[in-house]
């Protein structure tokens, strides 16, 4: 009994710290009304071939994240920028392509130009050609990736921090103001 105790009164300052931690996830006035769209730009170097599947698994990270909806307009976006690292020729027969490409992801306001999280992943990829080999790269993304998540939340942290300083200052009244709509 005076383990059990001793265990409730150790713990107990841990779990009423966590309780009074504001979780961007649960505070529902700000966070929850975030929408992020995913969008490539003409500067992202995702060949055209790509970015159709680009686009799909873009969406398919926000939607996991509960934070994207059918609209296509908002002013937090998802883009992403690729650069290949190394490319060349198996020395197999028959030789095949490979590539190394790091794929990065922003999430900013589209806005203001603030950019509030990004994430890098490397993936590779072997294929016949060169563009066979990138979209092998590019289907190694995986839209459950821990880091989509940690993207998403970085990005709803700082943009729930940066509203609510517009707030205080004055800038807006959040009942009046949509934060998706510029």
């Amino acid at each position: 009994m005076k383990k059990i105790l001793a265990i409730l009164l150790l713990t107990m300052p841990v779990f009423l710290s966590a309780q009074g931690r504001t979780d961007v996830a649960t505070d529902g006035t700000l966070a929850d009304k975030i929408i992020i769209i995913p969008h490539i730009a003409i500067t992202s170097d995702v060949p055209d071939a790509a970015q159709p599947l680009m686009l799909d698994k873009m969406k398919q990270a926000l939607l996991r994240q509960g934070v994207m909806d059918s609209s296509d307009r908002s002013r937090f976006i998802l883009t992403v920028r690729s650069n290949i690292l190394e490319e060349g020729m198996t020395e197999t027969v028959p030789a095949k392509a490979f590539v190394k490409v790091i794929f990065t992801f922003y999430i900013g306001d589209v806005d203001s130009g603030i950019l509030f999280s990004s994430k890098a992943l490397t993936r590779k990829g072997v294929g016949d050609n060169p563009e066979q080999a990138y979209l092998n790269a590019l289907k190694q993304i995986q839209p459950s990736d821990a880091a989509f998540k940690k993207l998403i939340e970085e990005s709803k942290l700082r943009i729930v921090e940066t509203l609510k300083a517009r707030e205080d200052a004055g800038e807006f009244d959040k009942d009046s103001y949509d934060i998706n709509w510029w």
